[in-house]
């Protein structure tokens, strides 16, 4: 049986995505070593000797922790099986040598493109009502998300931000420093903030429970993105911004809502949250088709296949 060594990261999104590719990876009867991204330590991986290393570009402060890890390694037998968002978030270093495998959204060949994929039953609630009319969670702290959240507060009143802290007061400094709500509104948006999630259950609960779900790109925007994945994975309703990459692999009106202006989310806001019947026929529409097209198992097999081939099962 064949070893596989799956760093970690030290932020939620990370570790929920590595961790479901090691899930992925026992289903697929591979012997799974899981390591967090600050105790890596050599000399414990050479006893381990890993066949394969997995690696999760997430979240740039740990860029030096795994090429300093990466570097180290270097000589080692193991094949390298990088992904990420965006190829800029690799180290460049890393990109063509040997035993190393990278897969991007943004990879000029189709066969290396890395499309998100979740757990489904990590995100398995059962609907009981609805406790939140507009959700968003995620961080805030982006110019245009500061933005458009702010938008929503003074046409919607209070929505409800699920982020870390420091991430939510970063941003309601923003919003007043750049005028975009007055005293009064300001106070509105205070208000808004519900608190940090830390659980995949927690979130299911969350967007499951939510009438509306916001997903508001950053000024990158992506591919398929994660926070996507968990929304409709949880059975929840989802308005996202119009991305002709998305639509390849989910319809527009039928499992999710797209918006391309500020102006048409809030009047799609306002037809959904009288129309609650027609966002949980999408919502159950768009839970489907992530059940049965997106999991880790699905994408892992085509990440091994891009590696070994068709037979990589025979390698275990």
């Amino acid at each position: 049986m064949e070893k596989v060594l799956v760093i970690l990261s030290d932020n939620n999104k990370g570790k929920f995505i590595a961790k479901g590719f090691s899930s992925a990876f026992k289903e697929l009867h591979y012997f799974v070593y899981e390591k967090k991204i600050y105790d890596l330590n050599i000399e414990e991986i050479n006893k381990i000797s890993p066949n394969i290393i997995f690696v999760l570009w997430t979240d740039m402060t740990q860029r030096d922790v795994l090429i300093d890890f990466l570097n180290t390694y270097e000589n080692k037998s193991s094949s390298f099986i990088h992904s990420a968002e965006l190829l800029s978030h690799i180290d460049n270093s890393f990109i063509n040598k040997k035993n190393h495998f990278v897969f991007t959204s943004d990879s000029k060949n189709k066969k290396f493109k890395f499309l998100h994929s979740v757990s489904p039953k990590d995100y398995k609630s059962k609907f009981s009502g609805y406790s939140y009319n507009i959700t968003f969670a995620g961080n805030p702290a982006y110019r245009n998300r500061e933005e458009l959240l702010a938008k929503l507060v003074y046409n919607f009143g209070p929505i409800n931000i699920f982020c870390r802290s420091y991430d939510f007061y970063k941003s309601l400094d923003d919003i007043q420093k750049n005028s975009l709500l007055d005293d009064y509104m300001l106070e509105l948006y205070k208000s808004s903030y519900k608190g940090y999630v830390e659980s995949q259950k927690e979130l299911s609960k969350i967007y499951i429970s939510s009438k509306i779900n916001i997903d508001i790109e950053n000024e990158n925007p992506k591919n398929l993105n994660y926070r996507f994945l968990e929304v409709l994975a949880s059975g929840g309703f989802l308005i996202a911004p119009h991305n002709n990459k998305i639509v390849k692999y989910f319809e527009d009106g039928k499992e999710f809502e797209t918006y391309s202006s500020d102006f048409e989310l809030i009047d799609k806001i306002e037809f959904y949250l009288k129309n609650l019947n027609i966002a949980q026929l999408i919502a159950y529409n768009g839970k489907k088709n992530v059940v049965s097209n997106h999991s880790f198992y699905d994408r892992l097999k085509s990440m091994l296949k891009v590696i070994y081939g068709k037979d990589f099962s025979s390698r275990r």
